[in-house]
């Protein structure tokens, strides 16, 4: 019986070694599947709240505040045109920066505090680079 615990205590530290390896492979595993989950958020979110609110406020600016232009005020048609098309210009500009602004992914990384985890795996995956050129010459 003593012999079979002396074996078994030897196999278990005998894995030790692989122990932290694996450990660190599955926070690794975790943590980009936890990524995957805010990459696959940010763009539901971009689909659903983003595509859709400002298309409806676009819409509705563009076609109720250039109508009432158009209806109400005493210029020459001319006038109007290019006031409706320059007007019409800087809403699709509008909603197109504050799209590419509200809907960044570095900003929605630092939102979910992952930005500081891909910082904390470039600078383990250098760390393990720079041991291994330190253990290749000598290995060989």
């Amino acid at each position: 019986m003593t012999n079979l615990f002396l074996l078994a205590s030897n196999l278990i530290r005998g894995f030790n070694p692989y122990r932290k390896a694996s450990v660190d492979l599955t926070k690794i595993k975790m943590s980009i599947w936890y990524l995957h989950g805010i990459k696959a958020l940010r763009l539901l979110f971009i689909s659903l709240l983003g595509a859709g609110m400002c298309l409806v406020l676009f819409m509705s600016g563009l076609i109720l505040f250039h109508l009432a232009i158009v209806l109400y005020v005493p210029w020459e048609p001319q006038v109007k045109l290019g006031f409706t098309l320059m007007c019409a210009v800087i809403y699709i500009l509008l909603a197109g920066g504050f799209f590419s602004y509200a809907f960044a992914e570095d900003k929605w990384l630092k939102i979910f505090n992952a930005d500081g985890l891909m910082k904390q795996f470039t600078e383990l995956s250098e760390e393990e680079a720079k041991q291994e050129e330190r253990g290749s010459p000598s290995s060989n």
